[in-house]
């Protein structure tokens, strides 16, 4: 039986295709260290911190969010894959491994 190459065609590049990033200021909090997220996708994220960290390792972190819904809060687990140092601050790349989504008390 001929295989339908034209259905596999469209396939393919998505599947290397990476997640579209959205440049960003966001507060980030990994446990008392603050920082700033610049950028962020579904599949990582690109942030500045003042606190040490080494690639290869896990990292939680909490990203706070305003909606017209109210506060929400992301909660994500990730793996260090890059880090940088870039005008005297951290500059940290991760891939998300895990995230939640958490509707804050008001």
């Amino acid at each position: 039986m001929a295989r339908a190459d034209k259905s596999n065609t469209s396939a393919a590049p998505t599947s290397r295709k990476r997640a579209e990033r959205f440049q960003t200021k966001l507060p980030l909090s990994i446990g008392d260290a603050q920082g700033t997220i610049h950028n962020i996708s579904a599949t990582g994220a690109y942030f500045e911190i003042d606190a040490e960290h080494q690639p290869g390792s896990e990292v939680n972190f909490v990203i706070d969010l305003e909606t017209p819904g109210g506060k929400i809060q992301v909660q994500c687990q990730g793996e260090i894959v890059r880090v940088q140092e870039r005008d005297g601050k951290l500059g940290v790349a991760v891939k998300i491994i895990k995230s939640d989504l958490l509707q804050s008390a008001s």
